[in-house]
């Protein structure tokens, strides 16, 4: 989805006692006001939307909303004030608590990292720095940094961090926190089974290290739980040996084609190793609909390029294979996710899939792709061991909007839902839930990422997770994704 520009904004405010009141938005309390940029860090920041620079850009025009206030701290003590504030506990008291959102990267499609009249803790400005131990093979990560800034952090170091697939988004508001899939991930697990430690502040201001040997059921929770316990202002991310270089590109068929890719698939599938991975894509695009493999191979050129020998002999309308340096293979993907699935791979039932994103007239540019990951690292840790519910050994489905028609904006979100439902239909239809798994991956928007379907998506670790809320969160100040609700 191309970048929109923020909304007019309101340009007046008019002084009412103590509190500045912006047309609808919740009055703020001057006095308050001033003690909180007392409060914070030299170089942190408190914007107003009269404020020259106050922003509220969004990733797409359905997540826009318009704070009344963006705060852009530097330090987790100063999020820890942000907090107080917002809540309107002391010293703040002439604050009224505030709807308040967190941003890391702004990737969320429902707009859960802002808030509509409320408060935004806004990380990316301030809080983006990587550091990393190469003797140790960690990266100490910033929770407002971005995959992009990680990977230039630990490519000079001969290193990388399992990762998302798309570099611009970021690191923790979501990927991490959610369970975390990416290209490495067939090596080495999902981004939460790499994560040794994480600075949280909690809703009541605590400034917590979680880990294996401290804070360990939080430590738990954040790894596939979400957002809901608390700002995470600091992971600590552990570091694999990575090649500068790396094989791979697309390939692109007529959707005739799925007759005899199938079968092909399928033999890949039960002989490939954990460096060969592939998105498998559904495409619609100006000349009409297509069918592509996204080939990624950790490996050298020669050896890739036999590899996947048995797909290019299927004489592909386009093919566009070669080196890929890695700080590339995350920007491959510059298309935005709306919605997403766990489904085990059936190739008998893509026909099916792919009649249903044709039937729905889904916009050129737009895509759907079976990411076909190989399950082994990510399966094999064992489900108690992290919040993440689903360790089956499945492959996530995702729907990648573009348009360029301001007026589909609005009915975006309601197509893909109604193609998920339909996914879902056949999922459900086809497949034993033996196989589909239990609980699901929180990255992805669907009509799962309301309130109730929560309970769903968290499966059996459910009540645990409750539990661990309601000791971190009792108000429930952290909601706004897949919330776990503080009182049943």
């Amino acid at each position: 989805m191309h970048l929109s520009p923020a909304p007019n904004l309101p340009q007046s405010s008019t002084l009412l006692s103590d509190h500045i009141s912006y047309n609808t938005m919740s009055p703020i309390s001057s006095s308050a006001l001033e003690l909180l940029r007392k409060a914070l860090s030299p170089n942190a920041s408190v914007n107003l939307p009269d404020d020259p620079d106050y922003t509220n850009k969004r990733w797409a025009r359905n997540a826009e909303k318009t704070a009344a206030i963006v705060t852009c701290p530097v330090t987790a003590e100063d999020v820890a004030q942000i907090i107080a504030f917002a809540q309107g506990k002391a010293p703040y008291d002439a604050q009224q608590k505030l709807d308040m959102a967190v941003k890391g990267g702004g990737h969320t499609p429902s707009g859960a990292s802002s808030s509509e009249g409320g408060l935004v803790i806004d990380l990316n400005p301030k809080m983006h720095t990587v550091r990393v131990d190469p003797d140790v093979n960690l990266a100490y990560v910033q929770g407002g940094a971005l995959w992009a800034d990680v990977d230039e952090a630990t490519f000079p170091h001969g290193l990388a961090s399992v990762s998302g697939v798309v570099s611009h988004t970021g690191v923790g508001r979501r990927l991490i926190l959610g369970g975390g899939f990416g290209w490495l991930c067939s090596q080495y697990g999902l981004v939460i089974d790499n994560l040794a430690q994480a600075t949280v502040v909690t809703s009541s201001g605590s400034i917590l290290t979680a880990s294996d040997s401290e804070n360990v059921d939080l430590f738990w929770a954040i790894r596939g739980g979400g957002a809901n316990f608390g700002v995470v202002t600091e992971f600590v991310l552990k570091l694999h040996e990575q090649r500068p270089e790396l094989w791979g590109g697309m390939l692109i068929y007529p959707p005739t084609i799925l007759d005899k890719l199938v079968p092909e698939v399928n033999s890949w599938l039960s002989e490939r190793t954990p460096i060969e991975n592939v998105h498998l894509v559904f495409m619609s695009g100006p000349g009409g609909p297509g069918v592509g493999l996204q080939i990624v191979y950790n490996g050298d050129a020669e050896t890739g390029a036999k590899k996947f020998e048995r797909f290019t002999k299927l004489d592909p309308i386009m093919a566009k294979l070669g080196p890929i340096p890695y700080l590339q293979l995350n920007r491959m993907q510059a298309r935005f996710i709306c919605g997403a699935r766990i489904i085990p791979l059936a190739p008998r039932q893509l026909r099916t899939q792919r009649s249903n994103w044709t039937a729905f007239g889904i916009t050129s540019g737009s895509v759907l792709i079976w990411e076909l990951y190989h399950a082994g690292a990510f399966s094999s840790v064992p489900k108690e061991a992290t919040a993440y519910g689903n360790r089956a050994p499945t492959y996530n489905v995702g729907y990648f909007m573009n348009w360029s028609d301001p007026a589909w904006t609005e009915q975006s979100i309601p197509t893909v839902l109604a193609l998920d439902k339909e996914f879902m239909k056949l999922r459900d239809a086809h497949f034993h839930r033996d196989l589909v798994g239990e609980g699901g991956y929180l990255n992805y928007r669907d009509a799962e990422s309301q309130k109730t379907g929560a309970s769903r998506r968290f499966g059996s670790h459910f009540p645990r997770l409750l539990e661990i809320k309601r000791k971190y969160d009792p108000e429930n100040l952290f909601g706004k994704w897949f919330a776990l609700p503080a009182q049943i």
